[in-house]
């Protein structure tokens, strides 16, 4: 560096140490509101305009307007970049000290109409800087805590992928060498039936699960099915399919332990089709010809859940009749015990399915010819009238032995999946103890018994003979 450059260094650093101290000026004189600080080292004219734009009167108005002054943007713009005013009546809110702005507007936003305002809101620019950057570090951290939980979450969720995956692994390697058949839990088996027989006609598509059944589930009541397929997996009978869609599990944050959401668990079969076949067989053989008391529990309990699931598809079928066809609400909530009741009531008397499915047609059918009737009457009043039409007509039956016919459902309705599954079995069931049929039966005794080629008596399925059954008639519903 040569002698000159560090001269020429020495005498800007001297000229910085000798700056002129800034013109200072106070508005109004007397009992000043606002202090103007102009720049010594700018030209006269230039501190004159700076002096009238900050000016006030006594009352601390602006003494002149700035177009007064000259034209408007030169002496803002003027005023502006070479001075500021500090506004002695408004405190910094944090530190007590008067306040700076830089215009005009600033001023009267800040101190008021008047500039005395005493101040509660605003920061002076030191104060300012300081809260700016503890926001800007604030707003840092939180993007970085932000971005160390995006990676969190992606972890996590990367470990639970894994972690299912790994289930599902092991779920898929079941191959039933430890299946047992779940008696005692009836649902259980009778389910078991039906799954079986729906996967036969929809070979390589996974069972469905609960939820995707909609609010009938198999058997009518989704908490029941949801117990049962738990008390067939702990059977090693059936296992979660690969198929089944992530929110169906949860990984516990605590110990990380994967478990699974029931209804939405969709399933397969353990063993193949070989297996599944073997093992209803079995669970049919148990229902049908089991002796002991537990057997006979379950078969009970077999006619209790075949006569529910009845009673469920008749007022399934009333329900839709008034919403789909007569554009009515659904039987109300509270005399919806006493439809079950007389349901009920219904097939105790003998009534077949399809004979309650017609005396259900009459009923929508007349409650709606009553409505037209009544003016008066809305489609909620039809919807109830039809149960007290509907206990008419079956008590009028019962009493005068009419001949009922028989009605498909039409097939917008669906009745529960399970149904005609176990409708069967009830059915095949009773049949091997149905008194007239063991008369009839050329293979067994008086008793419904035969001895087997070693000499021990087994309960007879009464092979040799066949039962009638009635052609059930088309719903006018349907037409």
């Amino acid at each position: 560096m040569g002698k000159r450059q560090r001269r020429r260094q020495r005498e800007q650093a001297q000229k910085k140490l000798t700056a002129p101290s800034p013109l200072i000026i106070e508005f109004p004189p007397g009992e000043p509101r606002i202090r103007a600080v102009i720049k010594a080292d700018c030209p006269k004219q230039a501190q004159e305009v700076a002096a009238q734009y900050w000016e006030i009167t006594e009352e601390g108005t602006w003494a002149r307007t700035v177009g007064s002054i000259g034209d408007q943007q030169w002496v803002a713009a003027t005023a502006t970049s070479i001075s500021h005013a500090v506004l002695l009546k408004s405190l910094c809110r944090n530190c007590d000290e008067p306040i700076r702005v830089t215009n005009r507007s600033w001023a009267v936003k800040v101190g008021g109409k008047y500039l005395d305002r005493l101040n509660d809101r605003y920061l002076c620019p030191e104060c300012s800087d300081v809260q700016r950057q503890d926001e800007e570090r604030e707003r840092e951290r939180r993007l970085q805590a932000a971005r160390a939980e995006k990676e969190r979450e992606k972890l996590k969720v990367e470990e639970e992928a894994r972690t299912i995956a790994e289930a599902l692994a092991d779920e898929e390697a079941k191959d039933g060498s430890t299946s047992r058949l779940p008696y005692g839990r009836p649902t259980a088996l009778a389910l078991y039936l039906v799954l079986v027989n729906h996967a036969a006609y929809n070979p390589g598509n996974p069972l469905p699960s609960v939820a995707d059944l909609g609010s009938l589930g198999w058997t009518g009541d989704t908490e029941r099915d949801t117990e049962a397929l738990l008390d067939l997996y702990r059977a090693h009978l059936v296992a979660i399919a690969s198929e089944t869609p992530r929110k169906a599990f949860d990984v516990s944050e605590e110990d990380g332990e994967l478990r699974f959401f029931g209804p939405e668990v969709k399933w397969r079969l353990v063993g193949g089709s070989p297996t599944a076949t073997a093992n209803a067989r079995a669970v049919r053989a148990h229902f049908m010809t089991a002796p002991g008391q537990e057997a006979h529990d379950d078969r009970q309990a077999l006619a209790e859940l075949v006569d529910r699931m009845e009673i469920i598809n008749v007022i399934s079928y009333l329900d839709g009749l008034l919403t789909k066809k007569y554009d009515y609400p659904a039987v109300p909530e509270g005399r919806r015990q006493e439809l079950a009741d007389i349901v009920r009531k219904g097939f105790a008397a003998g009534y077949t399915s399809g004979q309650m499915i017609c005396f259900a047609w009459r009923a929508a059918d007349s409650a709606a010819a009553w409505k037209e009737r009544n003016a008066h009457m809305g489609p909620p009043e039809a919807s109830s009238g039809a149960v007290t039409i509907l206990n008419n007509k079956i008590d009028t039956a019962i009493e005068v032995h009419h001949a009922i016919p028989e009605y498909d459902p039409p097939r917008w309705h669906q009745q529960p999946p399970a149904l005609a599954v176990l409708r069967q079995l009830n059915a095949e069931v009773k049949r091997v103890r149905d008194r007239s049929v063991i008369s009839a039966c050329p293979q067994c005794d008086h008793q419904g018994l035969r001895e087997t080629d070693t000499g021990a008596m087994v309960r007879c399925i009464h092979t040799a003979t066949v039962p009638e059954q009635s052609e059930p008639q088309e719903d006018p519903a349907e037409a």
